[in-house]
């Protein structure tokens, strides 16, 4: 009877304890995440109670626009081109950063300085750099195109996803470099005693040791291209004729500039379908540490 009371009397504490974050996470993310889709199915303004049902009309109204689609090309290359190209970069960096050198500490000190800045101001100075009469690229004798950078619709998009690359880097290289520094000395050593050094000693050694870390960069660079709005909101707005659109920042125009609320709420929708499946896919592909499965061979 003890033993029963004082376990009824732990259960309770725990629940007690667990209550008032369960609440808070029911009310403030579960239940808006629900709400999203069916929202998704009325028509209105976001201003006024009056809501008409319609369906799936939203997600039909959108087949048919052709910003959307260039939001869901963008975005989707932003994930799937520019993230890894984000993390082969910061990979680089991280390996550049290590060591004693007079090279690697300067490095170390100013790689997180695009992350000091906040996305604005980051985005009004590439919005200086690329300006086609005063820019910084015009005083280097980069002209460009006639239109500039980002009014051209051959380049305007390049421009921004450089612009994304460069303010993004600096956060995966420290969380590749931390990575890198929790291999064990005897690892290394060993492996010059065995004669694998350079690319080899990279492609056997290191890479699959840092896995755990690679998983974590994979999912949140997966989660960021998907969630890029500040940046290309102040830069460009989605200009020219939308080449520079993304999720979001189409989203945030039919709220706010089209009081489409509806359709807006059908584009969170699919941005998270995009999101679980890319989140699925991950996981199935970054299930099983590959050193243990060594191991076990």
């Amino acid at each position: 009877m003890a033993k029963s009371g004082l376990r009824r009397g732990r259960t309770a504490f725990l629940v007690a304890c667990l209550a008032p974050a369960l609440i808070l996470y029911l009310g403030l993310v579960a239940g808006p995440f629900f709400q999203v889709f069916q929202l998704a199915t009325f028509r209105f303004s976001g201003v006024s109670t009056k809501r008409t049902f319609v369906g799936f009309q939203n997600f039909q109204d959108l087949w048919s626009e052709e910003p959307f689609w260039w939001a869901i090309r963008n975005s989707l290359t932003l994930m799937l081109v520019v993230g890894p190209i984000i993390l082969a970069l910061a990979l680089a960096l991280a390996h550049g950063m290590a060591g004693p050198s007079r090279q690697a500490k300067m490095l170390r000190a100013v790689i997180l300085f695009p992350n000091v800045l906040s996305v604005v101001a980051v985005a009004l100075l590439w919005r200086s750099v690329y300006n086609p009469s005063t820019g910084l690229l015009r005083g280097m004798g980069l002209t460009g195109p006639q239109s500039g950078w980002l009014g051209d619709l051959n380049t305007a998009f390049p421009a921004f996803a450089f612009a994304f690359i460069w303010v993004s880097v600096g956060f995966y290289a420290m969380l590749f470099s931390a990575a890198l520094q929790s291999i064990p000395v005897e690892v290394n050593e060993a492996s010059d005693l065995e004669g694998c050094t350079g690319w080899k000693r990279f492609v056997l050694i290191t890479y699959p040791l840092l896995w755990s870390v690679r998983r974590v960069a994979f999912v949140h660079v997966t989660i960021a291209t998907m969630s890029v709005f500040a940046l290309v909101h102040v830069m460009t707005d989605g200009a020219p004729s939308e080449r520079t659109q993304t999720i979001l920042n189409y989203l945030f125009r039919l709220m706010t500039m089209e009081g489409r609320y509806g359709h807006a709420s059908a584009v969170a929708v699919i941005n998270i379908g995009i999101l679980l499946a890319a989140s699925v896919m991950l996981w199935l592909a970054m299930r099983r540490d590959p050193t243990e499965s060594r191991r076990k061979a």
